[in-house]
Protein backbone atom coordinates (compact mmCIF):
# COMPACT_ATOMS: atom_id res chain seq x y z
CA UNK A 1 0.00 0.00 0.00
CA UNK A 2 1.22 3.55 -0.62
CA UNK A 3 2.61 5.21 2.52
CA UNK A 4 0.48 8.33 1.93
CA UNK A 5 -2.52 9.32 -0.12
CA UNK A 6 -2.33 13.05 -0.75
CA UNK A 7 -5.17 13.94 -3.07
CA UNK A 8 -4.11 17.59 -3.41
CA UNK A 9 -0.96 16.53 -5.28
CA UNK A 10 -3.13 16.23 -8.38
CA UNK A 11 -3.41 20.03 -8.23
CA UNK A 12 0.13 20.87 -7.08
CA UNK A 13 2.32 18.38 -8.96
CA UNK A 14 2.84 20.81 -11.86
CA UNK A 15 4.51 23.37 -9.55
CA UNK A 16 7.39 21.00 -8.73
CA UNK A 17 10.55 20.60 -10.79
CA UNK A 18 13.69 18.62 -9.96
CA UNK A 19 16.02 20.03 -12.63
CA UNK A 20 17.13 23.58 -13.32
CA UNK A 21 16.73 23.47 -17.09
CA UNK A 22 13.19 22.15 -16.70
CA UNK A 23 12.44 25.10 -14.43
CA UNK A 24 13.80 27.54 -17.01
CA UNK A 25 11.58 26.02 -19.71
CA UNK A 26 8.55 26.24 -17.40
CA UNK A 27 9.20 29.92 -16.71
CA UNK A 28 9.45 30.66 -20.43
CA UNK A 29 6.20 28.79 -21.13
CA UNK A 30 4.30 30.63 -18.39
CA UNK A 31 5.66 33.96 -19.68
CA UNK A 32 4.48 33.17 -23.22
CA UNK A 33 1.05 32.24 -21.93
CA UNK A 34 0.77 35.54 -20.06
CA UNK A 35 1.84 37.62 -23.08
CA UNK A 36 0.08 35.83 -25.95
CA UNK A 37 -2.85 33.83 -24.59
CA UNK A 38 -4.12 35.67 -21.51
CA UNK A 39 -4.97 38.91 -23.45
CA UNK A 40 -7.16 36.84 -25.80
CA UNK A 41 -8.83 34.52 -23.30
CA UNK A 42 -8.70 36.34 -19.99
CA UNK A 43 -7.29 35.13 -16.68
CA UNK A 44 -10.30 33.04 -15.73
CA UNK A 45 -10.34 31.03 -18.95
CA UNK A 46 -6.57 30.54 -18.84
CA UNK A 47 -6.70 29.15 -15.28
CA UNK A 48 -9.56 26.90 -16.29
CA UNK A 49 -7.54 25.65 -19.25
CA UNK A 50 -4.54 25.05 -16.98
CA UNK A 51 -6.44 22.75 -14.61
CA UNK A 52 -8.23 20.98 -17.47
CA UNK A 53 -4.85 20.08 -18.96
CA UNK A 54 -2.78 19.29 -15.85
CA UNK A 55 -5.16 17.36 -13.57
CA UNK A 56 -6.24 14.69 -16.11
CA UNK A 57 -2.58 14.31 -17.07
CA UNK A 58 -1.68 13.34 -13.52
CA UNK A 59 -4.38 10.67 -13.63
CA UNK A 60 -3.15 9.40 -17.00
CA UNK A 61 0.46 9.09 -15.82
CA UNK A 62 -0.67 7.37 -12.61
CA UNK A 63 -2.63 4.83 -14.63
CA UNK A 64 0.35 4.38 -16.99
CA UNK A 65 2.68 3.62 -14.07
CA UNK A 66 0.21 1.06 -12.77
CA UNK A 67 0.17 -0.55 -16.22
CA UNK A 68 3.98 -0.55 -16.32
CA UNK A 69 4.01 -2.31 -12.96
CA UNK A 70 1.52 -4.87 -14.25
CA UNK A 71 3.82 -5.71 -17.16
CA UNK A 72 7.20 -5.58 -15.38
CA UNK A 73 6.38 -6.10 -11.67
CA UNK A 74 8.91 -3.40 -10.82
CA UNK A 75 7.74 -1.69 -7.65
CA UNK A 76 9.62 1.47 -8.57
CA UNK A 77 6.72 2.41 -10.86
CA UNK A 78 4.45 2.46 -7.82
CA UNK A 79 6.64 4.06 -5.15
CA UNK A 80 9.79 5.57 -6.69
CA UNK A 81 8.61 7.43 -9.80
CA UNK A 82 7.39 10.94 -8.93
CA UNK A 83 5.01 12.80 -11.21
CA UNK A 84 5.84 16.49 -11.58
CA UNK A 85 6.40 19.37 -13.99
CA UNK A 86 4.63 21.48 -16.60
CA UNK A 87 5.23 19.18 -19.55
CA UNK A 88 1.49 18.92 -20.19
CA UNK A 89 1.12 22.71 -20.20
CA UNK A 90 4.04 22.97 -22.63
CA UNK A 91 2.34 20.59 -25.05
CA UNK A 92 -0.92 22.49 -24.68
CA UNK A 93 0.82 25.75 -25.57
CA UNK A 94 1.89 24.37 -28.94
CA UNK A 95 -1.74 23.47 -29.65
CA UNK A 96 -3.05 26.91 -28.69
CA UNK A 97 -0.51 28.66 -30.91
CA UNK A 98 -1.44 26.37 -33.78
CA UNK A 99 -5.09 27.33 -33.32
CA UNK A 100 -4.36 31.06 -33.21
CA UNK A 101 -1.80 31.18 -36.03
CA UNK A 102 -2.37 28.21 -38.36
CA UNK A 103 -0.16 27.75 -41.41
CA UNK A 104 2.36 30.24 -40.04
CA UNK A 105 5.81 29.56 -41.52
CA UNK A 106 8.47 29.50 -38.81
CA UNK A 107 11.50 28.63 -40.95
CA UNK A 108 12.28 27.81 -44.56
CA UNK A 109 14.86 25.23 -45.62
CA UNK A 110 15.82 23.88 -49.05
CA UNK A 111 13.97 20.65 -48.23
CA UNK A 112 10.82 21.85 -46.48
CA UNK A 113 9.04 24.69 -44.73
CA UNK A 114 8.64 24.46 -40.98
CA UNK A 115 5.09 25.54 -40.11
CA UNK A 116 3.35 26.08 -36.82
CA UNK A 117 1.24 23.00 -37.58
CA UNK A 118 4.34 20.81 -37.29
CA UNK A 119 5.45 22.01 -33.85
CA UNK A 120 3.32 19.67 -31.67
CA UNK A 121 4.51 16.55 -33.48
CA UNK A 122 8.11 17.79 -33.49
CA UNK A 123 8.22 18.37 -29.74
CA UNK A 124 6.72 14.91 -29.11
CA UNK A 125 9.39 13.28 -31.28
CA UNK A 126 12.07 15.38 -29.58
CA UNK A 127 10.86 14.30 -26.13
CA UNK A 128 11.03 10.64 -27.18
CA UNK A 129 14.63 11.11 -28.33
CA UNK A 130 15.50 12.85 -25.06
CA UNK A 131 13.94 9.97 -23.12
CA UNK A 132 15.99 7.45 -25.08
CA UNK A 133 19.08 9.49 -24.18
CA UNK A 134 18.00 9.45 -20.51
CA UNK A 135 17.68 13.24 -20.50
CA UNK A 136 14.02 13.26 -19.40
CA UNK A 137 11.92 10.70 -17.48
CA UNK A 138 9.19 8.68 -19.14
CA UNK A 139 6.43 10.65 -17.46
CA UNK A 140 7.65 13.78 -19.30
CA UNK A 141 6.88 12.12 -22.66
CA UNK A 142 3.49 10.91 -21.45
CA UNK A 143 2.47 14.26 -19.99
CA UNK A 144 3.63 16.17 -23.06
CA UNK A 145 1.75 13.88 -25.45
CA UNK A 146 -1.48 13.81 -23.47
CA UNK A 147 -1.21 17.56 -22.86
CA UNK A 148 -1.44 17.99 -26.63
CA UNK A 149 -4.33 15.53 -26.90
CA UNK A 150 -6.36 16.87 -23.97
CA UNK A 151 -5.89 20.53 -24.92
CA UNK A 152 -6.89 19.84 -28.52
CA UNK A 153 -10.01 17.96 -27.36
CA UNK A 154 -11.08 20.86 -25.15
CA UNK A 155 -10.38 23.54 -27.76
CA UNK A 156 -11.96 21.51 -30.54
CA UNK A 157 -15.25 20.55 -28.87
CA UNK A 158 -15.82 22.23 -25.51
CA UNK A 159 -14.26 25.70 -25.19
CA UNK A 160 -17.08 28.30 -24.96
CA UNK A 161 -17.02 31.43 -27.12
CA UNK A 162 -18.62 34.84 -26.72
CA UNK A 163 -21.19 34.18 -29.45
CA UNK A 164 -22.60 31.17 -27.60
CA UNK A 165 -20.87 28.47 -29.66
CA UNK A 166 -18.44 25.87 -28.42
CA UNK A 167 -15.23 24.52 -29.88
CA UNK A 168 -13.41 25.15 -33.13
CA UNK A 169 -14.62 23.05 -36.07
CA UNK A 170 -12.39 24.69 -38.69
CA UNK A 171 -10.46 22.43 -41.03
CA UNK A 172 -7.16 24.05 -40.07
CA UNK A 173 -7.63 22.72 -36.53
CA UNK A 174 -8.59 19.14 -37.33
CA UNK A 175 -6.61 16.34 -35.70
CA UNK A 176 -5.21 15.26 -39.07
CA UNK A 177 -3.69 18.73 -39.57
CA UNK A 178 -1.13 17.92 -36.85
CA UNK A 179 0.49 15.33 -39.10
CA UNK A 180 2.36 15.46 -42.44
CA UNK A 181 0.23 15.43 -45.59
CA UNK A 182 1.33 11.88 -46.47
CA UNK A 183 -0.29 10.29 -43.42
CA UNK A 184 -2.96 12.93 -42.75
CA UNK A 185 -5.71 11.03 -44.67
CA UNK A 186 -5.14 7.89 -42.59
CA UNK A 187 -5.19 9.91 -39.37
CA UNK A 188 -8.37 11.63 -40.55
CA UNK A 189 -10.19 8.30 -40.99
CA UNK A 190 -9.07 7.15 -37.55
CA UNK A 191 -10.03 10.46 -35.91
CA UNK A 192 -13.46 10.53 -37.56
CA UNK A 193 -14.14 7.00 -36.34
CA UNK A 194 -13.26 7.93 -32.77
CA UNK A 195 -15.39 11.07 -33.05
CA UNK A 196 -18.42 9.11 -34.23
CA UNK A 197 -17.95 6.73 -31.29
CA UNK A 198 -17.83 9.65 -28.85
CA UNK A 199 -20.99 11.10 -30.41
CA UNK A 200 -22.82 7.81 -29.91
CA UNK A 201 -21.89 7.65 -26.23
CA UNK A 202 -22.73 11.38 -25.96
CA UNK A 203 -19.28 12.57 -24.98
CA UNK A 204 -19.26 14.97 -27.95
CA UNK A 205 -21.97 16.73 -29.90
CA UNK A 206 -22.33 16.09 -33.64
CA UNK A 207 -21.66 18.75 -36.21
CA UNK A 208 -24.68 21.03 -36.53
CA UNK A 209 -24.87 22.57 -39.97
CA UNK A 210 -27.28 25.41 -40.66
CA UNK A 211 -28.15 26.08 -44.29
CA UNK A 212 -30.05 28.96 -45.82
CA UNK A 213 -32.09 27.64 -48.77
CA UNK A 214 -34.47 30.58 -49.07
CA UNK A 215 -32.36 32.06 -51.85
CA UNK A 216 -31.80 29.96 -54.95
CA UNK A 217 -28.77 32.00 -55.98
CA UNK A 218 -26.62 31.01 -53.01
CA UNK A 219 -26.33 28.34 -50.35
CA UNK A 220 -24.79 29.21 -46.99
CA UNK A 221 -23.62 26.52 -44.57
CA UNK A 222 -22.23 27.44 -41.16
CA UNK A 223 -20.57 25.25 -38.56
CA UNK A 224 -20.74 26.47 -34.95
CA UNK A 225 -17.38 27.44 -33.55
CA UNK A 226 -15.64 27.83 -36.87
CA UNK A 227 -16.79 31.40 -37.51
CA UNK A 228 -15.59 32.70 -34.15
CA UNK A 229 -12.24 30.96 -34.39
CA UNK A 230 -11.67 32.04 -37.98
CA UNK A 231 -12.68 35.59 -37.13
CA UNK A 232 -10.17 35.68 -34.29
CA UNK A 233 -7.42 34.37 -36.55
CA UNK A 234 -8.26 36.88 -39.28
CA UNK A 235 -8.25 39.66 -36.69
CA UNK A 236 -4.81 38.64 -35.48
CA UNK A 237 -3.45 38.49 -39.03
CA UNK A 238 -5.00 41.87 -39.85
CA UNK A 239 -3.42 43.47 -36.79
CA UNK A 240 -0.05 42.01 -37.69
CA UNK A 241 -0.32 43.23 -41.28
CA UNK A 242 -1.34 46.69 -40.08
CA UNK A 243 1.63 46.90 -37.74
CA UNK A 244 3.98 45.85 -40.55
CA UNK A 245 2.55 48.52 -42.85
CA UNK A 246 2.88 51.19 -40.19
CA UNK A 247 6.52 50.26 -39.66
CA UNK A 248 7.18 50.46 -43.41
CA UNK A 249 5.44 53.85 -43.60
CA UNK A 250 7.45 55.23 -40.69
CA UNK A 251 10.74 54.10 -42.23
CA UNK A 252 9.79 55.63 -45.60
CA UNK A 253 8.89 58.96 -43.98
CA UNK A 254 12.22 59.09 -42.19
CA UNK A 255 14.14 58.31 -45.38
CA UNK A 256 12.47 61.14 -47.40
CA UNK A 257 12.34 64.40 -45.38
CA UNK A 258 9.70 66.95 -46.25
CA UNK A 259 10.64 70.17 -48.11
CA UNK A 260 9.25 73.09 -46.12
CA UNK A 261 8.88 76.67 -47.34
CA UNK A 262 11.79 77.76 -45.18
CA UNK A 263 14.03 75.15 -46.78
CA UNK A 264 13.35 76.09 -50.41
CA UNK A 265 16.25 76.77 -52.73
CA UNK A 266 17.39 80.43 -52.82
CA UNK A 267 17.36 80.27 -56.61
CA UNK A 268 13.59 80.05 -56.58
CA UNK A 269 11.51 83.20 -56.04
CA UNK A 270 9.99 83.75 -52.67
CA UNK A 271 6.51 84.14 -54.10
CA UNK A 272 4.85 82.07 -56.70
CA UNK A 273 2.15 83.03 -59.18
CA UNK A 274 -0.54 80.66 -60.20
CA UNK A 275 -1.39 80.68 -63.90
CA UNK A 276 -4.45 79.02 -65.25
CA UNK A 277 -3.41 77.45 -68.52
CA UNK A 278 -6.55 75.45 -68.88
CA UNK A 279 -8.17 77.90 -71.35
CA UNK A 280 -7.35 81.03 -73.46
CA UNK A 281 -10.10 83.38 -74.69
CA UNK A 282 -9.52 85.57 -77.78
CA UNK A 283 -11.89 88.39 -78.72
CA UNK A 284 -11.90 88.27 -82.56
CA UNK A 285 -13.99 91.50 -82.96
CA UNK A 286 -11.51 93.64 -81.07
CA UNK A 287 -8.70 92.04 -83.00
CA UNK A 288 -10.32 92.93 -86.35
CA UNK A 289 -10.96 96.55 -85.23
CA UNK A 290 -7.35 96.94 -84.19
CA UNK A 291 -6.08 95.55 -87.51
CA UNK A 292 -8.39 97.81 -89.58
CA UNK A 293 -7.40 100.97 -87.68
CA UNK A 294 -3.77 100.04 -88.13
CA UNK A 295 -4.35 99.68 -91.88
CA UNK A 296 -5.98 103.18 -92.14
CA UNK A 297 -3.02 104.78 -90.38
CA UNK A 298 -0.63 103.21 -92.86
CA UNK A 299 -2.68 104.50 -95.83
CA UNK A 300 -2.72 108.05 -94.47
CA UNK A 301 1.05 108.00 -94.04
CA UNK A 302 1.45 106.81 -97.64
CA UNK A 303 -0.69 109.65 -99.14
CA UNK A 304 1.05 112.30 -97.07
CA UNK A 305 4.41 111.24 -98.27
Amino acid sequence: MPPNFWIWTFFTHSFIELHLWHTIIDIIVVFLYSKMIEPLWGTKELLKFYFIVTIPNALVVTFAYIMFYGFTFHEEYLFERPIYGLASFLGAYSVVIKQIMPDTILATTPLLKLKQDHVPLIIVMTSIVLWLLRAVPIHFVIMLSFGILISWTYLRFFQPHHNGTKGDMSTTFSFASFFPPLIAPVISVFANTIFELFVKIKLCQPYVKKSNVMSTSSLTITIPGADAADADRRRQKALKALNDRMKIKDSTTEAWPELDDAQQSPLLPATTHQVDNSSVKIDMNNLMDISSSRKDDLNQQATTS
